[in-house]
């Protein structure tokens, strides 16, 4: 049974939000095309923006405000993913840590392997391989072009840092893509670690 923090009725009206505005936009976006968290916002207060709201996962929504930004229109606008956003507002704040090992994991293990033959052609496919099996900061400072992420994951334990991980993982997909082309997005798949972020709640 799915564990929400919203009411049947919250839930109901985000729902009804999307289905009248189907086009999610970039960035906050305006009343009548929102951005995925902005949407939510609207549907439940009425005020446009992305502020994640505190009835769902810091991690969760500061993950999405950074892949939505950067994944295909044709995803973020796809039934599936605007299906998940009610149960993704609905998450709550208890299992943030596990969510974040979630995000992560899909970083360190979807998104940046997906990079590693641009690194074998452009000469630093070594220091990548070895980045994605040590999964430290420093392995990711010899491998340059995942340091960012790997800083802000670093510092996940606090809450601040948690949200920055988040970001920074949605971040390195943007730039995997950039780098390996856009199909690359069927293989890290948002709609289906949306759909697993939420699980979590629901196993709980």
């Amino acid at each position: 049974m799915t564990i929400s923090t919203l009411t049947p009725e919250q839930t109901q009206r985000i729902t009804d939000y999307l289905d009248v505005h189907p086009t999610l936009a970039i960035g906050v976006g305006t009343e009548e095309s929102a951005c995925s968290v902005a949407a939510i916002n609207l549907a439940l207060t009425g005020e446009l923006t992305d502020r994640v709201p505190d009835c769902m996962s810091e991690v969760i929504g500061s993950w999405i405000i950074g892949v939505q930004d950067v994944m295909p229109a044709d995803i973020r606008n796809s039934p599936e993913w605007r299906a998940l956003l009610p149960l993704a507002a609905g998450t709550g704040r208890n299992l943030e840590r596990e969510r974040l090992t979630v995000i992560l994991d899909w970083m360190w293990g979807t998104v940046l392997p997906v990079v590693q033959p641009v690194t074998d052609a452009r000469g630093f496919g070594t220091e990548w391989g070895t980045m994605l099996t040590a999964r430290t900061a420093d392995a990711a400072d010899a491998a340059w072009a995942a340091a960012y992420a790997a800083r802000a994951a670093a510092g996940a334990a606090a809450d601040a840092a948690a949200r920055a991980a988040a970001r920074a993982a949605a971040d390195a997909a943007g730039g995997a893509a950039d780098a390996a082309g856009e199909s690359a997005w069927r293989t890290f798949d948002p709609v289906g670690l949306l759909a697993k972020l939420i699980e979590v709640e629901q196993t709980a």
